[in-house]
């Protein structure tokens, strides 16, 4: 489906096969014979075949057209290699760019499952086969221009300013236009769903308190309508932005009475198996790998939150594995 959501900008639903989100929000901005677009969908058959028509229905001519990536995943990044070679220029932050190019390379993978194991998972070697940041990543390899804070776009009226929201993935992007008062949130403010802030690593310290940090970042902004890249349009940015912070409270507070109940070691995995997630599966052990491995990681950048801002007293954790020290 394609609705002019602003003058001469149109949402394009995107259909993301096997993958509860459903569908992306991909943004197609025209102006004379160029446009700008806002991410793309998955490198799937169905997610290409319904992306390439909205582009040939709104007369879009590819190679006048600069493609905007928010960040790594594959629902935003999947098509990035097929419209290079159709003639467009990508555009993306320069840590999430090399992070999707990344992900094209098996030894990415091993880390990844090796970083699962430290979590206290047992991971076959098939685990990440079904991972959609595997499985629909981009065809191939592409040359991005790096964009970065206070960058400025402009298409047709819109001047739209880059804005650095790092939290859900290292180096996420979003754009404003403060005229028209209108603002393109991607993963960083969604209306109806809580985005994954899972962690990224040790080079990637504090995620979750950056990701706070970016909504607060956001929050004066004057915003008429945001445009997320899942579900509706949020007309009201700064009542959901202030239930996402008491979403991540809640969950904080749930993480710490884990903790606080469990044994004088736990691994990531206890942790992550008694939070309470919205997913259709009767326990634990039903959740399918790429669901554990989201999980897991949220579970993580709140036990990390946790212990950098003092609130679980004498833990640390260890090799990703939570020890409880002798008390002072």
């Amino acid at each position: 489906m394609i609705k002019e959501v602003s003058n001469n900008i149109y949402q394009c639903e995107i259909p993301l096969p096997e993958n509860p989100l459903k569908i992306l929000n991909s943004y197609m901005i025209i102006d004379k014979n160029e446009a700008l677009i806002i991410d793309t969908g998955f490198n799937h058959p169905a997610s290409k075949e319904v992306f390439f028509r909205c582009v040939e229905t709104l007369g879009i001519n590819l190679r006048k057209t600069r493609v905007l990536i928010t960040h790594l995943h594959a629902d935003h990044s999947g098509l990035t290699y097929d419209l290079y070679q159709r003639g467009c220029e990508i555009l993306m932050s320069e840590g999430d760019g090399n992070a999707t190019l990344n992900l094209l390379k098996e030894s990415t993978w091993r880390k990844l499952k090796e970083q699962m194991k430290s979590y206290g998972i047992d991971v076959e070697n098939d685990f990440f086969d079904e991972h959609p940041g595997k499985k629909y990543a981009p065809a191939g390899d592409f040359p991005f221009t790096k964009v970065k804070e206070g960058g400025i776009l402009e298409i047709g009226p819109y001047r739209l300013k880059v804005i650095s929201v790092p939290g859900h993935t290292p180096d996420m992007i979003n754009l404003y236009d403060e005229k028209y008062q209108i603002y393109f949130s991607a993963d960083h403010v969604l209306a109806s769903i809580t985005p994954n802030i899972g962690y990224w690593g040790p080079e990637h310290p504090g995620v979750l308190k950056q990701y706070i940090d970016s909504l607060n970042k956001i929050l004066p902004l004057r915003v008429n309508e945001m445009y997320p890249s899942h579900r509706v349009i949020i007309k009201d940015h700064k009542k959901r932005i202030h239930e996402l912070k008491k979403h991540h409270r809640r969950r904080l507070n749930e993480v710490k009475s884990i903790i606080l109940q469990g044994t004088v070691e736990m691994t990531i995995e206890e942790i992550a198996a008694g939070m309470s997630w919205k997913i259709p599966f009767d326990s634990w052990k039903d959740f399918p790998p790429a669901q554990k491995a989201f999980a897991l990681g949220e579970a993580m950048s709140h036990v990390e939150y946790l212990i950098e801002n003092k609130e679980i007293r004498h833990w640390s954790h260890i090799d990703d594995v939570l020890v409880k020290q002798e008390s002072e």
